[in-house]
């Protein structure tokens, strides 16, 4: 069993810099094939001007990987669709193209799903699993997740970039040593913090990333 997950750019071919974009969009992917490479089988790929995709092992790390993603490319938004599966051709270990099989029909069906029901805008991610009791059930968590993350200001998007660069993607972590990382006061970052949700949202990740790995594994081992 495998993860694919494929991204594309929101509204890319409205964007008025299009080319100094996809360029970007490429430097941000050999970054997080680098910053990731122990989870990867076929690395990060940008598969036309404004879609990418990539292979990777079965890994709880997956929504800290698309937080991870979407975070650095602001302002810009990416839809994220992720399947899981079984390759049934060749994998190409070096570019994730031509490689096949229910692990990227699924993850194009999560992404086609995002096209079709994003929540008035704030979903940007989708997961379909074989089982869909499972995938119902993780789409409505990652929803409210994203509901949460679509109200938040520059400030308190910062708190989480800054959780990530220092590998801190969970709910409990030590204010004092984030607020001296944003360069803020304690009293000021427990203010931000407190309007944001940000402790739901990692709680709510987390349980998302149990209930994957769990789905992901009784598919496993009933294949």
């Amino acid at each position: 069993m495998y993860l694919a997950l494929i991204g594309d750019l929101v509204s890319s071919k409205k964007l008025v810099n299009r080319s100094q974009i996809q360029e970007a969009l490429l430097s941000l992917m050999e970054d997080i094939n680098q910053n990731y490479q122990e989870i990867i089988v076929s690395p990060f790929t940008v598969t036309t001007g404004d879609e990418f995709q990539a292979l990777l092992k079965v890994d709880g790390r997956i929504f800290q990987l698309i937080d991870d993603i979407s975070l650095r490319f602001l302002p810009h938004t990416i839809r994220f669709g992720i399947g899981a599966g079984q390759v049934i051709t060749e994998i190409n270990r070096q570019q994730s193209i031509g490689s096949d099989g229910p692990v990227f029909w699924n993850a194009r069906k999560a992404i086609n799903e995002v096209h079709r029901k994003n929540d008035y805008g704030t979903t940007q991610i989708a997961v379909c699993l074989e089982n869909e009791e499972a995938s119902v059930r993780l789409n409505t968590l990652t929803a409210a997740c994203e509901f949460i993350k679509s109200r938040w200001t520059a400030n308190q998007i910062a708190i989480l970039k800054v959780l990530l660069e220092n590998e801190l993607y969970q709910e409990d972590f030590e204010h004092k040593q984030v607020a001296a990382l944003l360069g803020i006061s304690p009293s000021a970052f427990n203010k931000r913090l407190k309007a944001s949700g940000l402790k739901i949202y990692l709680r709510n990740k987390a349980l998302a990333s149990d209930l994957f790995l769990e789905a992901v594994r009784k598919e496993e081992n009933h294949a």
